[in-house]
């Protein structure tokens, strides 16, 4: 089988849940040697443990994007013990919903030092890797609250909405050096375990049914302001983040690309009450069939 990424050294932060977990284990299958970065170790080391099982050689190395000196470690571990780096996912964030008259400015130098500080400071020392190598991607993952605006999340949508111009601005900067650049904006992705837990309350052999009918629509409530009726995975951003580190995207630079389920393509004014019955509908539907098939003791 051919492998896409093979025999490229990537780093992803952010690496310990959710989308940098699922981007990683990607790569892993599409034969990257990966170094994966994180603030909780615990959360790390599992990680490593599925990309090892794949037979992916990892490394895992404990990194707050937001000091210096964590960064410029995991980069120079990585050159270390593999030689180089060919593609940067700058993934590790944090989200805030803060309106913007009550959030202190501790908080705000959290999320930024964090969401956008850490990706600059991923590129400020993974850069000279890729200029050693004579190219390389950059995928920086930002947020539909980049894109469009949301109450509550002025920090978070700024921080977001700087990661997008920054990096049209590496874009250009960088291409030179055939150092491409690009950004991936999630719209709803479930990274959270609802489903399991919806899981356990059907019977056992009734779960394959369940799974079938209802797995892409959990959580309830994600998926009813978009025109795709169901939740996004990592996978779904780890597919997209593939295909921006391997050569198939190699005249793609500077671009945006929004994996939302269609949700920036809606108004606000298309957050109807039509929209609310849907998914009181739908929660009801779910609700009526776990009723209908409860596990009593698993």
């Amino acid at each position: 089988m051919n492998r896409r990424l093979e025999g490229t050294v990537a780093i992803i932060t952010g690496g310990g849940q959710g989308i940098g977990r699922g981007i990683a284990l990607m790569f892993a299958r599409q034969g990257a040697r990966v170094a994966i970065a994180s603030r909780t170790e615990q959360k790390l080391e599992r990680v490593r443990r599925e990309l090892e099982e794949l037979g992916a050689e990892v490394l895992a190395v404990p990194t707050d994007v937001g000091q210096e000196e964590q960064v410029k470690a995991l980069i120079d571990a990585t050159a270390e013990n593999f030689g180089g780096l060919d593609v940067l996912v700058n993934n590790a964030g944090v989200g805030l919903g803060v309106p913007v008259d009550e959030m202190d400015i501790a908080e705000y130098d959290r999320l930024m030092d964090t969401n956008l500080k850490g990706m600059y400071m991923g590129c400020r020392y993974g850069v000279p890797l890729m200029k050693e190598r004579g190219g390389g991607a950059i995928i920086n993952i930002s947020s539909v609250h980049g894109v469009n605006g949301g109450p509550g999340n002025t920090t978070y949508a700024a921080s977001k909405g700087g990661i997008i111009g920054c990096t049209r601005g590496l874009a250009a900067e960088l291409a030179p050096f055939r150092i491409r650049a690009n950004t991936i904006s999630p719209g709803a992705i479930d990274i959270s375990e609802d489903r399991e837990r919806f899981l356990k309350r059907v019977r056992q052999e009734d779960r394959e049914e369940f799974r079938h009918r209802f797995s892409e629509r959990i959580p309830v409530g994600h998926y009813y302001f978009q025109p795709l009726e169901m939740v996004g995975a990592p996978e779904d951003i780890a597919h997209c983040a593939v295909y921006l580190a391997s050569k198939e995207s190699r005249f793609v630079t500077g671009q945006n690309i929004v994996v939302d389920g269609g949700l920036t393509t809606y108004l606000s004014a298309f957050a109807p009450e039509e929209a609310r019955q849907k998914k009181t509908a739908a929660a009801k539907e779910i609700e009526d069939f776990i009723a209908a098939h409860a596990a009593t003791e698993d």
